[in-house]
C-alpha cells in the first residue's frame, strides 16, 4: 500500500483503518502503549517520519493517520466548528490528558488556550526556534517532549 504514500520508516507499515463509516490511510509501527500523531493543514502523516522511530524506539505503538486534508478541509471549516462547538456546549470534553504543541514562531500557546475548556487534564509544549513545522524543524526537541508527556 506505499503508493502514492512513499515508504513509511523501518518497522512501519501503511494500512487503512474504518472509523465511523470512514476509512482513512494510516502508518503504523512499534509496540507498546499506543501513540496517535495527529498532523495539521497541509500535512499528511509525513510530517511525523522523523520522530515515528524515536517513539517507537521508547516502546510505543506509534499510529499517524492522514486526516482531512487539501481545500476540502477549508470547505468543511464551518461546518466542523459548528459541529465542536455543539459537542463542547452538550458537555464533550477530552478527559483523558492532552499535550498540545506549538512553535515559538507561529501558534505557541494559543492551541491549549483554545482546548483548556475541555480538556482539564492538558499539557502544553512550546517548541523553541520552531515555526509551523515542529516535527520537520525540531524533531528530537518534540520527540523530548512526547516522550516525558507519555511516561
Amino acid at each position: 500500500m506505499s503508493a502514492p504514500y512513499g515508504q513509511a520508516p523501518d518497522g512501519f507499515e501503511h494500512t487503512a483503518v474504518t472509523a465511523n463509516g470512514i476509512t482513512l490511510h494510516a502508518v503504523i509501527g512499534g509496540s507498546g502503549a499506543p501513540v496517535l500523531l495527529l498532523h495539521g493543514w497541509p500535512q499528511t502523516w509525513r510530517a511525523w517520519w522523523h520522530v515515528m522511530p524515536i517513539l517507537a524506539q521508547h516502546g510505543y505503538r506509534v499510529i499517524a493517520p492522514d486526516l482531512r486534508a487539501g481545500f476540502g478541509h477549508y470547505r468543511t471549516l464551518l461546518e466542523d466548528a459548528r459541529a465542536n462547538r455543539a459537542w463542547a456546549e452538550g458537555g464533550g470534553g477530552l478527559p483523558m490528558p492532552v499535550l498540545t504543541v506549538g512553535g515559538e514562531h507561529n501558534a505557541g500557546a494559543r492551541l491549549a488556550e483554545a482546548l483548556r475548556p475541555i480538556a482539564p487534564h492538558l499539557t502544553s509544549a512550546v517548541i523553541e526556534d520552531s515555526g509551523h513545522f515542529v516535527p520537520d524543524e525540531r524533531p528530537d526537541d518534540l520527540a523530548r517532549r512526547l516522550t516525558a508527556f507519555l511516561t
